[in-house]
């Protein structure tokens, strides 16, 4: 070889080598902002801000999501109140949490900007109700992280009328605290209420919301020149838009629960037979009742006051069974089809440990479920608690919980 054709040959290489060593190290440039990139999208746990769109605006709710263990814990936060998952699942940049109790399912992908995008898919009588949501890390203020010093008290009983687009006009309750901007509480109904409602005052805007996992609503109004409050209301619950207005009231009271649901004329008893869900059919008039103190209730695992007293239900009757109390449950689920009625009553039951018996007595739809127990008036609520005394004699019937 001629040392012309020699240095000619060490030149060419010389580039070859040289582009292939660029074209390396772009490459693994490419490559590490892609893993960078790829780490950064992780489910990290501590505090996360998540907002459900509404017609109405954000409805917002915190969650905690914590390990121990290896094990995930996600924590939905309203205000005072704590709702651990009963199923956390977290794999890399995608969370999921459940509550098998309710049928529902939330599942979200953390994006290379950190943000979380997802959806929630709540049980509904209709079907799947699914709404996407979007979540950030690190933060913990509900509304407005800094908002405007309020310019008043919102604080004490409130005589609430929420009109629906209907036309409807529901009264109930308003029962709030408020500490500075914070503001804590409930609207409360004869049939239902809204669970933990928590947020802000920010200046004359109230802005309220919750979401425990089987529903979810956000309340918004401003507090007027008079002292009342006007507004409007969504809620997960038929994603319906209402108008409300609030006057304080320290006297306003609801009915009576205890005189809403009885015995019409002519019964002096209350019976029933359902299946339990294994099938076999359990009356009130069985030997396992006799001589008992049995608390009825009429209830559904997608109601969400029902999770409520089956909370309180559930150690009450394990810890005075030996003095001679018992209890079954009526349960009027969702689905008309027995299999699913009982999938979602055993899921219910796991949540609180219920060791009474659970019966599918029918369907969610008040009409039909009244036709099922026909010596009462009606029922009018999800849950009604009946106390029947040992010798088989009503003693009280209580309207929701």
């Amino acid at each position: 070889m001629t040392p012309e054709r020699e240095s000619e040959m060490t030149e060419t290489t010389r580039r070859n080598a040289a582009a292939m060593v660029a074209l390396a190290v772009t490459g693994a440039a490419g490559g590490l902002s892609h893993t960078v990139a790829a780490a950064a999208a992780q489910v990290k746990p501590g505090p996360w801000r998540a907002v459900i769109d509404t017609p109405i605006g954000e409805l917002p709710f915190n969650l905690d999501l914590a390990q121990t263990n290896g094990a995930w814990v996600a924590t939905l936060i309203n205000g005072p109140e704590r709702v651990d998952a009963e199923i956390t699942t977290v794999d890399g940049a995608t969370l999921a949490f459940e509550f098998p109790s309710y049928g529902s399912r939330i599942e979200g992908t953390v994006g290379a900007d950190g943000v979380m995008t997802g959806t929630i898919a709540l049980k509904r009588s209709s079907g799947p109700y699914v709404v996407p949501f979007t979540a950030r890390h690190g933060l913990t203020h509900r509304f407005v992280a800094d908002g405007a010093p309020s310019s008043g008290d919102v604080g004490g009983r409130w005589a609430v009328t929420v009109t629906a687009a209907s036309g409807t006009a529901t009264s109930g309750i308003g029962e709030w605290a408020q500490a500075g901007r914070l503001v804590d509480g409930a609207v409360i109904y004869v049939n239902a209420d809204t669970r933990f409602l928590h947020g802000e005052l920010n200046g004359a805007e109230l802005a309220l919301s919750t979401f425990d996992g089987g529903t979810g609503s956000l309340w918004k109004a401003t507090l007027q020149p008079d002292g009342t409050l006007a507004g409007q209301s969504f809620s997960m619950v038929g994603s319906s838009v209402s108008t409300w207005r609030a006057v304080k009231d320290p006297t306003v009271a609801l009915p009576d629960p205890h005189t809403l649901t009885y015995l019409k004329p002519g019964y002096d008893r209350f019976d029933f037979k359902f299946p339990d869900l294994d099938g076999k059919p359990v009356s009130l008039s069985d030997d396992r009742f006799k001589g008992k103190v049995v608390i009825v209730t009429i209830a559904g695992s997608w109601c969400p006051t029902c999770h409520d007293e089956a909370r309180f239900m559930a150690p009450l009757v394990k810890e005075n069974r030996a003095r001679g109390l018992e209890a079954v449950a009526l349960q009027y689920e969702y689905s008309p089809e027995f299999d699913k009625a009982v999938a979602a009553c055993r899921a219910f039951a796991r949540r609180y440990g219920i060791d009474y018996p659970m019966l599918i007595a029918g369907t969610a739809d008040k009409a039909a479920a009244s036709k099922t127990l026909p010596m009462i008036n009606a029922v009018l609520v999800y849950p009604t608690m009946i106390v029947v005394d040992r010798t088989g004699a009503v003693r009280r019937i209580h309207t929701s919980f």
